[in-house]
């Protein structure tokens, strides 16, 4: 097997950092072990976590109670600070899933590198999406400038930045959260794609297999059945990586449904008053975007395929032909598609969802302009 190129190798440490920054803020209590290859259960991890929980939820619950003398102007910093808190709450009572799912897919992970004959999973591609994760967790961490001018109405300017600070560290594990689930989806996409490059290859060599005219009947036999057996492994470990998605997307619900409350917030509670109030607002709608697109691009790498050539075995192997249905099957009618408590989140809920926005903001924006100049 050849060895990990530099743009697999620098995949992998941009996904440990992921990792690294998570533990720092409370919000994995797993930790990675060389020695199994595999996640284990760190106490101290744990024990840290449960620290900054309590800590965390203390602070929320006394600034909430001290921001409630002005409702009408922080309302959005609360709701914010419990979905926020209840995600934090959630995922620390669901951390030993996340760890069985991540050993799952570092198994199967494994299994395909083997099936491809080479450790470089990852594409450019992957990267940039990598990336693209980072650049929104750090576009959604500007959302704190639009509760600094909220909060900064109601709070003397020391407590008011004592609460930004604590909501800046609660808002990155919250986010965390949900570049987790970004990234897993993206490693997702990178294995479809890899065992798409699989099936291509299965293909090529049936196509030669059947046009060869100078293999006996013997050999050619021998040759079906190791083809049959690499196309029962792939099937395998199709399914495998469908049943891994499916439990990571019914595992993240929760979350996306928290993140989807959140990304509205600003556009039912803030006014673009100026150039900054647009950006901000543009920037939430960049997030709900680039959510989707991953959404997206995972359905329709779970779905499209290099798919195999035509051709008949049958009088040779008919349980090749079989199993060449039972691939082909896989590959056009097993499709992902991201739903979170019957709601799927698709192109035409993206649209919804965009369109209310922008009525949301365009009617914030005319009674501003209407209280700013009456008649």
């Amino acid at each position: 097997m050849r060895e990990v190129n530099s743009l697999n190798r620098l995949t992998r440490q941009f996904l440990s950092l992921v990792v690294l920054v998570t533990q720092i803020c409370g919000v994995t209590t797993f930790a990675y072990n060389s020695k199994t290859q595999c996640f284990r259960r760190s106490r101290s991890l744990r024990l840290y976590s449960s620290l900054v929980n309590v800590v965390v939820g203390l602070f929320l619950v006394v600034s909430i109670c001290k921001m409630l003398n002005n409702p009408q102007v922080v309302w959005p910093y609360v709701v914010g600070s419990v979905v926020i808190l209840v995600v934090r709450v959630q995922g620390f009572m669901e951390s030993e899933e996340i760890m069985a799912l991540l050993n799952q897919m570092l198994s199967t992970m494994r299994q395909v590198n083997l099936m491809a004959r080479h450790p470089n999973m990852f594409r450019l591609k992957h990267l940039l999406l990598l990336l693209l994760a980072l650049q929104n967790l750090l576009r959604s961490l500007n959302t704190i400038v639009g509760i600094s001018e909220h909060s900064a109405e109601a709070l003397d300017t020391l407590l008011s930045s004592i609460l930004l600070l604590i909501m800046l560290a609660v808002l990155l594990s919250f986010l965390l959260q949900i570049t987790i689930n970004i990234c897993l989806f993206v490693v997702l996409i990178a294995t479809y794609s890899e065992l798409h490059h699989c099936t291509k290859r299965i293909s090529n060599d049936m196509d030669k297999l059947r046009q060869s005219s100078v293999l006996e009947s013997g050999q050619f036999m021998v040759l079906a059945r190791q083809l049959h057996e690499i196309g029962e492994k792939l099937i395998g470990l199709r399914y495998k990586v469908f049943q891994i998605t499916l439990s990571i997307i019914r595992h993240f619900r929760f979350h996306w449904l928290c993140a989807i409350i959140y990304g509205l917030i600003p556009f039912f509670s803030f006014t673009a008053k100026d150039i900054n109030g647009f950006y901000f607002l543009t920037i939430s709608a960049l997030n709900i975007m680039f959510q989707w697109t991953i959404f997206a691009i995972l359905s329709r790498e779970s779905r499209i395929t290099r798919s195999l050539c035509t051709f008949h075995l049958t009088n040779y192997h008919k349980e090749t032909a079989q199993t060449i249905d039972e691939l082909l099957h896989q590959e056009i009618w097993e499709r992902i598609t991201v739903t979170i408590y019957g709601i799927t989140l698709d192109t035409k809920l993206l649209f919804k969802l965009l369109s209310i926005c922008a009525f949301c903001a365009f009617v914030n924006r005319l009674e501003y302009l209407h209280t700013k100049c009456p008649q």
